[in-house]
């Protein structure tokens, strides 16, 4: 079974390897220490630990592998790729195919690639393996808030909060950026800066305009960028983890604001431990029995429309099942029945994923390569599946040379250090569970 991910955003990389290159050859070879944990296999094993960290890897992991590739097309990407499209309609996907696919996803570079910068893609040119775009600045903004919310007890936060964080957004707090950087900064945030500021009561059209007009009223992925941390601080809590996302989450339309909320209760409900019998297969239908069940304000009950979560959920089925097991044809289903009006729309950053990891028979790692390889938003479709696989399987499904290099990446790029961002998760978690609300769920002008 399988499913995809991969749409929006613009970047450049190398290329580094085709589909049986060695994964250590991939990644960037410049040393890198962060505190005392330079090896990650060697702390305390503990299902629930890694399964945090599994999360916020996961996703940050899933965007750097999207990057280098998203909307990009010709030899060098095609080299770097496994062609799966090429093969015969009548081929199918094979468990030893499965198995080389997982052993052989690539971390690329963008230089080659994607060499230049954009707005919505990589801002560092020709940028190292490890890099990432748009989805992880989101995710940036989000932890910026969280992490000050932890400094100071019985906090609580509301939608008004990340929206004066995505004001004040730039790479590295407290260090200047070059006016290149600048640019990309504006271009890459400015819609959602509008939003911010009409969000917090100004009415100055020349920076400020109505949260409703946000990407035209399309539903589309920024809140499924955004919000899938969120999950750790509600963790095995899925109504609540729902209910917190759907406060906070003033950058989606309603319908897509509704996806982006069962995303991140589905992940929280896999971050606990309180299943020890439970088999890794069982634990995938769990996450995407919850995203289904959790509905805590009526959507599926509302006469004639019903929830359209569970359509493209119904449709994932059926698209695996019609596919019979032929890569080219569930790629070819994914773009037609699918009907993305664009790439990155909510419902097709999820339908992707989940339809390419029931067609891989679950196995993330080689549903990741098939997300990288079906094209298009390949980013934002990884870093939903991404983090999906980290919160059900935990941090060492994926390689430490991985995680070592995005976690390099991200602290030369962003000053920010994903260790720490599970640790503030994790702290935030056990105050949420002692009582104290993380959260608001008060109206902000975001129709809550």
């Amino acid at each position: 079974m399988t499913i995809c991910k991969r749409q929006t955003r613009r970047r450049m990389l190398r290329h580094g390897m085709a589909l049986g290159v060695s994964l250590l050859g991939c990644v960037a070879s410049r040393p890198f220490s962060v505190a005392a944990n330079a090896s990650v296999d060697q702390l305390p094993p503990s299902a629930v630990r890694s399964r945090l960290r599994g999360l916020v890897y996961g996703g940050v992991l899933g965007d750097a592998l999207g990057g280098p590739v998203e909307f990009q097309a010709g030899p060098l990407v095609d080299a770097a790729l496994p062609g799966l499209r090429e093969w015969p309609d009548d081929r199918v996907l094979r468990p030893d195919d499965i198995t080389q696919l997982a052993q052989s996803l690539p971390l690329l570079s963008y230089e080659t690639l994607r060499p230049g910068t954009e707005p919505y893609g990589q801002w560092t040119p020709q940028a190292p393996a490890g890099t990432t775009t748009d989805d992880t600045r989101h995710k940036i903004v989000l932890m910026r808030m969280l992490q000050n919310i932890a400094k100071h007890p019985n906090t609580s936060c509301r939608a008004s909060d990340l929206a004066k964080e995505y004001l004040r957004f730039h790479p590295i707090d407290g260090q200047p950026m070059s006016e290149e950087v600048a640019a990309l900064c504006e271009e890459g945030m400015r819609e959602y800066r509008y939003a911010a500021q009409w969000l917090l009561g100004n009415r100055d059209l020349k920076v400020a305009r109505p949260v409703e007009r946000i990407w035209s009223g399309i539903d589309n992925c920024s809140g499924q960028m955004l919000l899938t941390p969120l999950a750790a601080v509600y963790a095995g809590r899925p109504e609540e983890a729902y209910r917190a996302a759907y406060a906070l989450d003033f950058v989606d339309t309603p319908g897509a604001r509704d996806m982006a909320s069962a995303l991140v209760a589905g992940l929280a409900a896999v971050l606990v431990d309180n299943q020890p019998e439970e088999t890794q297969r069982e634990r995938w239908q769990r996450l995407l029995a919850t995203m289904r069940t959790t509905d805590p304000y009526g959507l599926s009950e509302v006469p004639f429309a019903g929830r359209p979560l569970h359509r493209w959920m119904d449709l994932a089925d059926a698209l695996v099942r019609r596919a019979h097991g032929s890569p080219r044809r569930v790629f070819e289903l994914l773009e037609t029945e699918g009907q993305p009006h664009y790439w990155w729309d909510a419902h097709f950053t999820l339908l992707v994923p989940i339809v390419l990891l029931q067609f891989c028979d679950f196995d993330p790692l080689a549903a990741l390569h098939m997300t990288l390889d079906f094209r298009h938003d390949t980013d934002s479709y990884a870093q939903v599946l991404g983090a999906m696989a980290g919160a059900v399987c935990g941090e060492h499904l994926f390689p430490v040379t991985m995680r070592d290099t995005i976690r390099q990446r991200q602290a030369i790029d962003h000053g920010e250090d994903l260790d720490h961002w599970c640790e503030v998760l994790s702290d935030l978690g056990q105050r949420s569970t002692s009582g104290q609300r993380v959260v608001m769920f008060l109206e902000d002008g975001n129709g809550n």
